[in-house]
């Protein structure tokens, strides 16, 4: 049975656990033949490994996307490898929880250099061949700390907010282009990213249960590339959660700060 993607050729960065592993096999199954892009060469081969399952034409590129000097090479890699880009997911991050009396400058350029330098030049690195053949998407990866509350996280929840605001223009910008830019926006997700890890301060507490799959996150991803829509939010609690504050954001904090106070 011929998949959603047959033919296609996905670039997926951040590839190698989490959201990006699930997406990138899931974008094999569905047919197309995937490049896989990390810092960790040796966690990519497991990725690969899967995804050559379904499409064995599929390759890895590992890359440090923190070195933005190298990111229109890596493009160019990229194009070479895989015969060309269709898809890009832009999924590639960095976590900073740190409060902002901790924040350092070196904190702020290595969150800012990864989670919105990387992703907008890697696009137009790759946006003149994906408009040239008049047809594609470029999907970036967001988070809900744009949507609810970012506390002991905020130049994180910048980085992101950054990325919201340039998805928003390309998605206009590309109008009748037969290419479409779509913002997707997961919650938190049952991965090493919601984890504690080095150079970060401890993150809150995650209730059991409230994560979603990193298998959920990539299902949705898929699917708003049949849609004409800006944004899609992972699950429907994260959506609701966005409305929520987008109605009424004094009295969503004011509440958040009285959990706290209480």
């Amino acid at each position: 049975m011929a998949g959603r993607f047959d033919g296609k050729r996905v670039l997926v960065t951040g590839a190698s656990s989490g959201i990006g592993a699930a997406t990138a096999l899931a974008f094999a199954r569905e047919g197309a033949t995937v490049g896989v892009a990390a810092r960790r060469a040796d966690r990519l081969a497991e990725v690969l490994a899967g995804c050559r399952e379904h499409a064995p034409a599929s390759v890895a590129l590992p890359v440090d996307l923190a070195d933005l000097d190298g990111v229109e090479g890596f493009a160019e890699t990229a194009v070479k490898e895989l015969g060309g880009v269709d898809v890009l997911v832009n999924n590639a991050g960095i976590p900073k929880r740190r409060r902002a009396a901790k924040l350092t400058p070196a904190d702020l350029h290595e969150v800012m250099a990864v989670n919105f330098e990387a992703p907008v030049r890697l696009t137009a690195a790759l946006l003149p061949g994906i408009l040239e053949r008049g047809h594609g998407h470029v999907v970036n990866v967001s988070s809900m700390g744009v949507h609810m509350f970012s506390m002991g996280a905020g130049a994180y929840a910048a980085s992101k907010a950054a990325v919201e605001l340039w998805t928003e223009a390309l998605y206009l910008e590309l109008a009748g282009t037969g290419v479409a830019a779509h913002l997707l926006v997961p919650g938190t997700t049952d991965t090493e990213f919601s984890r504690p890890r080095d150079d970060n301060d401890p993150p809150f507490p995650v209730a059991p249960g409230s994560a979603a799959s990193p298998d959920e996150v990539a299902a949705a991803l898929l699917d708003c590339l049949g849609t004409d829509v800006f944004v899609t939010y992972a699950t429907a609690r994260d959506a609701a959660t966005a409305a929520a504050k987008n109605a009424d954001p004094n009295g969503f904090l004011a509440a958040f700060l009285e959990r706290l106070r209480g």
